[in-house]
């Protein structure tokens, strides 16, 4: 307990750190001592930007049960960096927070539940025999693919449309399975970035955030494609 406690103080000192930093670099801007279309200016700022986003989400995450409603506003403030909107991090990802917290809140129960679900029948399945056993396990080894890439679109979908819970997750089924060369992608930027996070866990205080950017850029062009083809959602 007293572990968790010091590694919690650890991380919000750094997060405070992080956006003191953020703070004097805007300062030195607007006092005309960096360039605003520099190289090293917009470099500097999207890392300390992804750094402090995936810090928030961290902090947030903590609780275990707070992880969808915590990733659904990551996924808020990346969406409005796409959009080129110029809004504070930290005060617009508590809003997001906020605004999405029932409806992730109550996605994440579900699937959670799912999850569990599928694991429970897999651990009974392995302890069959023969035909029956290949054939439970190939049902829900294609079941679980299917899962995951509906979770792919689950919370680019949240965070773009408003619509009730049901319907997002009807849309997270059928633009996984209509918009294959999107979820692929996502699948693999998903798998490079836990292999690197396990390989090097210092990385994942940055990481998370540039694959969740990554994603939801992949999935916005899915829904511009769909939106051009006059197909509402």
């Amino acid at each position: 307990m007293n572990g968790l406690q010091g590694w919690c103080s650890q991380l919000i000192m750094l997060l405070y750190g992080v956006r003191k930093l953020r703070y004097i670099i805007q300062r030195m801007r607007k006092m005309n001592l960096f360039r605003i279309d520099g190289t090293f200016y917009r470099i500097l700022e999207k890392s300390i930007n992804f750094l402090l986003l995936n810090l928030l989400w961290f902090l947030m995450c903590l609780p275990i049960i707070t992880i969808f409603p915590a990733t659904a506003a990551m996924f808020g403030v990346v969406r409005q960096w796409t959009q080129k909107k110029e809004t504070g991090i930290f005060r617009n990802y508590f809003v997001l927070l906020k605004e999405n917290f029932l409806q992730s809140f109550i996605l994440g129960i579900i699937w959670f539940g799912l999850a569990y679900l599928f694991y429970f029948n897999i651990s009974i399945s392995l302890q069959m025999s023969g035909t029956l056993k290949f054939l439970a396990v190939s049902i829900l080894v294609c079941l679980c693919l299917l899962f995951i890439m509906t979770s792919i679109f689950l919370f680019p979908i949240m965070v773009h449309y408003k619509m009730g819970w049901t319907s997002i997750l009807k849309n997270s089924l059928l633009f996984s399975v209509t918009q294959l060369r999107s979820t692929f992608l996502c699948g693999i930027i998903l798998f490079i970035t836990i292999v690197i996070t396990y390989i090097i866990p210092m990385t994942s205080i940055i990481f998370w955030s540039i694959a969740v950017y990554n994603i939801y850029r992949l999935c916005d062009k899915s829904f511009i494609k769909i939106e051009s083809m006059g197909q509402s959602v």
